[in-house]
């Protein structure tokens, strides 16, 4: 007769493995919820400069971000690029100082459609010198606030003005230069005429926003906040005498340019500081997964959200689109085609993507830039998720039905011959 064997686990074994694995998976999931650790910004009081502390960089990095015209067209952006070469032309001197020298300093420079970067990168070693990073900070505003005309700005001009007009024979870049100039204040005054004070406007020093990245940044932010001034909050920075406002929204047709006809269709927007900017954000975004569904549409958006003005466009050609179509009943089908599960799915997907990139801490120093440029919350990072949380869906389709069927959007066609 076989001898019956004790089972290998009891009953209270049992109910302590499965506790056990219980609790393992809730840790686990709770880790993988966490998300990243956020740097923490901090602001100097009254006056525009924001820092992050952050002992393992071993960099310290100074950027002064220089507040400029919005440029949506093409002389904005020819613009954008000569002020560009005048701070470069104006700064030169700058790094054969002793106290550049001394700090084993570099000096680098950007441009983007509403800003102008310009950024002293030094190694950490030399953090603490806070007297000789003053002076070097010092040296620098000074040479941006004396402005010296250049003799071959006109030069400098017509060999910018030569790449554009290469640049505007793609079809698309056509379109969203005349959108840009729709949209623009024009000006009774030539670009060149107003470009000095065009320079001294985005070289003040009330436009001057100042952020510091690496170790030791609290110190150096309490010296350097006697060199900075307070902001002049305004919402027209437009230099020299005005022609007209912009366009009121209108329909347009281009001369005809290639074989194939191109459509676009844009609208105005206030800008990245704008308290709806999340309802804004992922209204675009749930329209981009919209338009990926449609087999036989081929369109791509543009959209700018910039300081205090922006811009979403529409661009649209391939077979389906000619040059005397109404473009009503494909924006009816798309808005026919927006969901809640379409709009949740984007909404985690944007959050998801944030939390992947989050865990870059280059990606956070950049995005600090973008917080003090704009004045947004010192706390933006970490809330981001929950704002977009708190995005109501039915606000996202009334965005959408804006966006698609306003009588306040632009139209503009530029057909085949």
């Amino acid at each position: 007769m076989l001898e019956a064997k004790p089972p290998l686990f009891n009953r209270t074994y049992l109910k302590i493995i499965i506790g056990v694995v219980a609790v393992a998976i809730a840790l686990l999931t709770a880790g993988q919820r966490s998300g990243p650790e956020f740097i923490n910004i901090k602001k100097q009081p009254e006056v525009p400069l924001y820092y992050a502390n952050v002992d393992q960089l071993e960099t310290l990095e100074l950027s002064f971000l220089l507040r400029t015209d919005v440029a949506l067209n093409g002389e904005q952006q020819l613009l954008q690029q000569l002020l560009l070469q005048q701070v470069e032309q104006q700064l030169a001197g700058l790094t054969a100082q002793p106290t550049f020298a001394f700090l084993q300093a570099t000096l680098s420079t950007a441009i983007a459609p509403d800003q102008l970067k310009i950024v002293i990168t030094l190694s950490a070693d030399h953090a603490a010198q806070t007297d000789a990073i003053h002076d070097l900070t010092k040296q620098l505003l000074q040479r941006l606030s004396t402005y010296q005309p250049d003799i071959g700005l006109e030069q400098r001009w017509a060999r910018l003005e030569a790449a554009q007009y290469l640049n505007l024979k793609d079809p698309e870049n056509r379109l969203l230069n005349h959108f840009g100039e729709l949209i623009s204040h024009r000006h009774s005054v030539s670009a060149l005429q107003r470009f000095a004070d065009i320079y001294h406007n985005s070289t003040h020093l009330s436009g001057i926003t100042l952020t510091l990245k690496g170790p030791d940044s609290e110190a150096l932010a309490q010296r350097l906040s006697a060199l900075l001034s307070s902001p002049i909050v305004s919402n027209n920075r437009r230099h020299g005498s005005l022609d007209m406002a912009p366009t009121d929204p209108t329909s347009v047709r281009l001369p005809p340019q290639g074989n194939q006809t191109y459509r676009l269709t844009g609208l105005v927007l206030p800008g990245r500081q704008q308290p709806q900017f999340a309802t804004e954000l992922l209204t675009v975004q749930t329209l981009r997964q919209l338009i990926q569904r449609q087999s036989q549409l081929t369109a791509r958006l543009i959209w700018k959200s910039l300081d205090k003005q922006g811009y979403l466009a529409m661009m649209l050609h391939g077979s389906s689109i000619d040059a005397n179509s109404d473009l009503t009943p494909l924006m009816t089908t798309l808005l026919t085609q927006l969901d809640d599960a379409l709009i949740d799915d984007t909404r985690h997907r944007l959050q998801n993507t944030y939390r992947e990139q989050m865990e870059s801490l280059t990606a956070q120093l950049n995005m600090l830039d973008t917080i003090a440029f704009y004045r947004l919350p010192t706390d933006y990072l970490s809330r981001f998720e929950t704002t977009l949380d708190a995005v109501n869906n039915a606000d996202v389709r009334d965005n959408m039905r804006h966006f698609l069927t306003s009588n306040e959007r632009y139209q503009i066609t530029l057909p085949a011959y």
